[in-house]
């Protein structure tokens, strides 16, 4: 019994850390202001960025976006469902 509820808390707590990592900050809009790279998972460098369907997406580093640009839409559906939301580009 003792291992179950051992395993149970190691769950809930592997969770709830796990949870800002894919949601970021909150912006206040009920979504997330992109804090981590879509590709690796790492935080932004807001050096090294794309821009894709008016929305700037950032990276931690010089591979990301050409891999972000294999399958755009894959990530921004990542992101999405991690309620990210990616910052407008500029006009």
């Amino acid at each position: 019994m003792t291992r179950i509820k051992l395993a149970l808390c190691a769950a809930v707590l592997l969770a709830a850390v796990s949870i800002p990592f894919w949601t970021g900050v909150g912006d206040g809009e009920g979504g997330a202001v992109q804090s981590l790279c879509p590709i690796m998972g790492f935080d932004i460098n807001r050096d090294i960025f794309t821009d894709y369907r008016s929305k700037r997406i950032y990276f931690c580093c010089p591979f990301c976006p050409s891999e972000f640009k294999k399958d755009p839409d894959k990530y921004m559906e990542q992101m999405r469902d991690n309620n990210v939301l990616p910052e407008d580009a500029p006009a």
